[in-house]
């Protein structure tokens, strides 16, 4: 009985013994806490052991060090000035979009590269793991690297035409070096926007664009005055074809009346006429017809007549 009951004291004294040098964070040593939403809490235990708790609640002991691990989506962008081929900045604008990936397999890189922040959760005493703070120690600079060896090989009138291309080239090399970093951390999307020319370059090339267009058009109304020369040409040959035609008809038509007329013909013509002359008291003159031949009529050109009553 009393060794019963020596064995009992002593158990209640290693108990408050052990109370005592496990001063921690709540009671006897250790408390239990729920685990905040969007993180992933690891309690780092006193031999090197870690336990992580993704949901629910946690426990940690006096001696052990609790790290919150900030596993929500965020992005981050990054704006660069890129030269190109043809020796123009480009603006460019590269978003990442993901979370850390917290696993027992990748937390001593993430304790690594990112500095442990003090935090007091409830009574708790912990330290914030910030994936803002993992992305500039060791995100930034890779992003930045692979997106600039990539545009940097194309000109800029090519940029335009090549976005998607790029883009996927952009999104796979990184990724790919951050797998064979072993970076903890998920990739949800890379992309690439605002590849836009500097101001004057748009300048520059807006006044080309409208010289280009004014010249089209100054082009496009020189060819139609051409072509309406041209109608205008082919207008007065047809006219000039019609004339000659009408020329061709109107002598084939004095030849043929020419033809027609005999001496005959001519006479009495030329009765009909003088019978309509009269003289001045109503005489008939007669004129021989000898006389009024084209013939007679041609030889006495220059020649003086003198008429005798």
């Amino acid at each position: 009985m009393k060794h019963d009951v020596k064995t009992k004291i002593v158990g209640v004294l290693l108990a408050c013994m052990m109370c005592i040098s496990l001063v921690g964070v709540s009671g006897c040593g250790f408390n239990t806490k729920v685990v905040p939403p969007g993180t992933v809490v690891i309690v780092l235990k006193s031999d090197g052991s870690s336990n992580i708790y993704t949901k629910g609640s946690y426990v940690a002991w006096g001696r052990d060090r609790v790290y919150f691990v900030d596993t929500k989506l965020k992005s981050f962008k990054e704006t660069m000035k890129i030269l190109c081929t043809d020796n123009i900045n480009m603006t460019v604008d590269v978003k990442w979009v993901g979370s850390f990936n917290a696993t027992k397999d990748n937390v001593d890189i993430i304790k690594k590269k990112v500095p442990a922040v003090p935090v007091k959760t409830g009574d708790i005493t912990g330290y914030q793991l910030s994936l803002d703070q993992f992305y500039v120690t060791a995100m930034k600079d890779i992003i930045r690297a692979n997106s600039r060896s990539i545009v940097s090989t194309y000109s800029t009138d090519s940029i335009n035409g090549a976005r998607e291309k790029i883009q996927k080239q952009i999104r796979e090399r990184i990724i790919k070096r951050f797998k064979s970093l072993r970076y903890p951390v998920a990739t949800t999307d890379i992309m690439v926007s605002n590849l836009d020319y500097p101001p004057e370059v748009t300048d520059q090339r807006n006044a080309i664009k409208k010289a280009q267009l004014e010249n089209e058009k100054q082009a496009a109304l020189a060819t139609a005055a051409i072509e309406q020369a041209k109608r205008a040409a082919g207008i007065a040959r047809e006219r000039g074809k019609a004339k000659i035609e009408e020329a061709k008809a109107d002598a084939e038509s004095n030849r043929i009346r020419a033809k027609s007329l005999t001496p005959e013909i001519i006479q009495m013509r030329q009765w009909d006429v003088l019978e309509n002359i009269g003289g001045k008291d109503g005489d008939l003159m007669i004129v021989p017809f000898e006389d009024i031949r084209p013939s007679k009529q041609a030889s006495m050109i220059g020649k003086s007549v003198k008429i005798t009553e």
